[in-house]
C-alpha cells in the first residue's frame, strides 16, 4: 500500500506544480504539523525526523484524496493507475479502511491538499469538493437506504466543524439526535439498565405494526401510540455492515460524550432476537438482508451490544416503555388476533357474517312462531 501512496503523492504533486513552482504540498503540511499532532493521543515520536513525519502525512492525505476523487467519478490522472491496480472488489475495502478509527487523518489536512491541487479561490471551494466526495462514499458505505437532505446540508455542508472522515459518517447517522455534552450547557441524561421490550414477533402479536422510514438514520426510530405503528429506518444488512457499526460504536464509546449509536443497537437487539423477527421486519420493509440467511442477521444484532455499557438515551427509553405499556394490555393482543384472523381474510369475514345473519334470522323466526302459537285466539 505504501507504493500506491507514493504514486498518488507523485500525481498530486505534479498537478500542484501547474499552479505553484515550488514544493508547495510538503511546505503546507509542514506549516500545520503542530496542529496535526494535536489531533492524536500519541506524540507521533516514532519517526526519526519531522521531515519523515511530514512526508508520511502528505502521502497519506494525497492517497485518500485521489481515491475519493476516483470513487466520486472525477477524471484525474490517477484514475488510470487506480483502475488498473485496484479491482472492483478491492476498491470498497480500501474505502472502508479510510473510515477505520485508527486510520483517521485530520479533515483540515485533506482540505489543504484539495485547495492546493485544485487552486481553489477560497476554503469554501475546497469544502464543496470534499463534501461532494464524502457524500458519494457515504451513500456507498452506509447501510441506510438514503440520507436526508437536512443531514447532508448540516453535516457535509459544514466540514470545518468536522474532525475527520469517520466523524462525518457518525454525524450523518446520528443527525437529529441530542447535542453532545461539549456543545450544551445541560448534561445529557443517560438511562442505566434500559428497558428490554418484547421482540418484533411478540410486538406484532400485540397489535403493533412496523413501517420503514426512508430517508432515516439511527435516531429516526419513532412510535405512534395512537396508531400502534413503530417507525424504524430502512437498512440493508450486508457482509460489511457489522464492521462499520463496530467502528462507529468504538468512536462513540471512546472519544465523544454521546450514546446515539449504542442506543440504536440496544433497541435493535431487543427488537431482533431470532430469524423469525428478521423475516417479519423484511416483510414489513424495515430490513433488507444481503448476507444469506435470517439467522446471520439476527446474530449480528445480538452480538453488537456484547461488552458494552448498559445505557441508552432518554428518547429510546421512552419508546421502550411505550411498547411495554401497549403489550401490557391483554385487549390489544385479542384485538390484533381478531384482525389477523378475520379482517385480513375477506372470504372468512363474509362466511362469519353469513352465519351470523342466518342465526339471527333463525332466532327471529323461532320467536315469531312461539309468539303466534301462544297468542290467544290463534
Amino acid at each position: 500500500m505504501n507504493r500506491h501512496k507514493k504514486v498518488a503523492f507523485a500525481y498530486v504533486e505534479k498537478d500542484i506544480r501547474r499552479y505553484y513552482s515550488d514544493n508547495r504540498l510538503l511546505q503546507s503540511v509542514r506549516s500545520i504539523i503542530s496542529d496535526i499532532r494535536q489531533e492524536y493521543a500519541t506524540d507521533l515520536d516514532f519517526f526519526d525526523t519531522e521531515d519523515e513525519l511530514v512526508k508520511v502525512f502528505a502521502e497519506d492525505a494525497a492517497f485518500v484524496v485521489e481515491i475519493l476523487r476516483c470513487n466520486g467519478g472525477l477524471q484525474r490522472s490517477f484514475n488510470r493507475y487506480y483502475c488498473s491496480r485496484f479491482p472492483r472488489p478491492l476498491r470498497k475495502s480500501v474505502l472502508q479502511d479510510f473510515f477505520l478509527l485508527e486510520n483517521q487523518i485530520p479533515l483540515f489536512l485533506l482540505l489543504k491538499v484539495i485547495a492546493l491541487d485544485s487552486a481553489c479561490a477560497s476554503d469554501k471551494d475546497a469544502e464543496k469538493e470534499l463534501g461532494f466526495l464524502i457524500h458519494k462514499v457515504a451513500c456507498e458505505l452506509l447501510p441506510f437506504c438514503s440520507l436526508s437532505r437536512e443531514s447532508v446540508r448540516d453535516v457535509i455542508g459544514n466540514l470545518s466543524k468536522r474532525r475527520h472522515l469517520l466523524d462525518c459518517l457518525y454525524r450523518l447517522v446520528t443527525h437529529g439526535g441530542a447535542p453532545p455534552l461539549s456543545s450544551s450547557n445541560e448534561a445529557v441524561t443517560l438511562v442505566e439498565k434500559p428497558t428490554h421490550f418484547p421482540r418484533a414477533v411478540e410486538l406484532y402479536s400485540s397489535g403493533i405494526t412496523f413501517r420503514g422510514v426512508d430517508p432515516g438514520n439511527m435516531v429516526s426510530v419513532k412510535y405512534d401510540p395512537q396508531k400502534a405503528i413503530l417507525y424504524v429506518p430502512k437498512i440493508r444488512v450486508g457482509d460489511d455492515t457489522e464492521r462499520l457499526f463496530r467502528n462507529l460504536l468504538a468512536y462513540e464509546s471512546h472519544l465523544i460524550d454521546e450514546v446515539h449509536v449504542l442506543s440504536y443497537f440496544r433497541f435493535m437487539n431487543s427488537l431482533v432476537d431470532g430469524p423469525d423477527d428478521v423475516a417479519l421486519l423484511v416483510e414489513k420493509g424495515v430490513l433488507a438482508q444481503d448476507i444469506g440467511s435470517n439467522e446471520e442477521v439476527a446474530a449480528m444484532w445480538n452480538m453488537l451490544c456484547i461488552n458494552t455499557m448498559r445505557v441508552c438515551s432518554e428518547e429510546y427509553e421512552e419508546i421502550a416503555q411505550m411498547l411495554m405499556r401497549h403489550c401490557g394490555y391483554r385487549f390489544n393482543a385479542l384485538k390484533a388476533e381478531f384482525k389477523r384472523t378475520y379482517l385480513s381474510r375477506p372470504w372468512l369475514l363474509i362466511s362469519v357474517m353469513s352465519a351470523a345473519s342466518l342465526l339471527i334470522m333463525t332466532l327471529i323466526i323461532t320467536i315469531y312462531t312461539v309468539f303466534i302459537y301462544e297468542k290467544p285466539g290463534a
